[in-house]
């Protein structure tokens, strides 16, 4: 594994244990009951708009199906792996194309 790959998993599980850590902290702080009463409003009120649930979750569906389109190579394109696949394929587009 390269030491570029080794960085982003450390940031990314750095950023994980983090998370954790804040979630931690703010579940056990006790909650007052003005606090409680404008949190259930708000729980029911969210419960009855699911049209609202449902319009982030298909935003979030296809957001991620525009960053999966945006990393694989395009249509006809080959996956460069090595600079002898590029070559090849770049040979035969051009001969295609004549």
């Amino acid at each position: 594994m390269n030491r570029e790959r080794t960085l982003q998993m450390t940031v990314v599980a750095i950023l994980l244990i983090a998370g954790l850590l804040i979630g931690s902290y703010f579940s056990a702080i006790p909650e007052d009951a003005s606090t409680t009463a404008a949190s259930n409003v708000f729980r029911e009120w969210f419960w009855e708009q699911r049209s609202l649930d449902l319009l982030v979750q298909v935003t979030l569906i296809f957001v991620g199906a525009l960053g999966v389109a945006a990393v694989l190579p395009k249509h006809g394109e080959p996956y460069p792996n090595d600079a002898e696949t590029l070559k090849r394929a770049n040979a035969n587009l051009r001969d295609r194309d004549r």
